[in-house]
């Protein structure tokens, strides 16, 4: 079972737990009940929060994004290893942290919609001037020839354009069976533009745009 997810990020893990639960409905019907048991509780615990967050606007981050990801990644039966920096985050801009935890956030949902990964790895840190975030998997899922449009914000194409606005670079590639997900962040100033706001505290519910691992959609 995850750790509890702190105030204000319940609607994140309501959805990554919605799709880990998706995941084990034909495999380990038992742990899905479960996941599903822990979303209704999680559903409870974020009416109590709503009027928090509609009072003051809470921006996702990437160290949130990171806890909640690698906690669901390894109970989808998934090795889940962060390779982080204790300093990484020393420099960068609020903004930019929050873009990152955005594609942090929808690098775990393809981990879990598109493909049978059996090991995750998220790598961050600073080097050169640049602060890198990179989310890889195996069991990439072949390429599907599909074309499909989604609510702004949401998807890595959609996510790729709100970093170059914020002069960061967001690349995806695949090599076998190996998807990786990458996104750059400068350090300095050029960092303090975020082209705008999250909408919504989790994944899209919906029909899902995002390049599936080992394909762009």
């Amino acid at each position: 079972m995850t750790a509890r997810p702190r105030p204000g990020h319940h609607l994140q893990v309501i959805a990554l737990k919605s799709e880990l639960a998706a995941r084990l409905v034909d495999t380990d019907p038992a742990r899905a009940a479960t996941e599903m048991r822990e979303v209704r509780q999680l559903a409870a615990d974020a009416l109590s929060d709503t009027r928090a967050v509609v009072q003051g606007y809470r921006r996702t981050t990437l160290d949130d994004e990171i806890t909640n990801a690698t906690g669901v990644l390894a109970t989808a039966g998934i090795d889940a290893r962060t390779l982080a920096q204790a300093t990484a985050a020393n420099g960068l801009a609020e903004p930019a942290r929050h873009l990152l935890g955005l594609v942090m956030r929808e690098a775990t949902t393809n981990v879990l919609r598109h493909s049978r990964a059996r090991h995750a790895e998220v790598d961050y840190r600073v080097t050169g001037g640049l602060a890198r975030l990179r989310v890889s998997n195996d069991g990439a899922d072949q390429p599907l020839d599909t074309t499909r449009h989604t609510a702004r914000g949401t998807g890595l194409h959609s996510l790729g354009e709100r970093l170059r606005v914020a002069h960061a670079e967001l690349t995806w590639h695949r090599d076998g069976e190996h998807f990786a997900v990458t996104a750059l962040f400068p350090t300095g100033p050029a960092t303090e533009a975020d082209p705008g706001p999250d909408r919504g505290l989790g994944p899209d519910p919906g029909p899902d745009t995002g390049p599936r691992n080992g394909a762009a959609r």
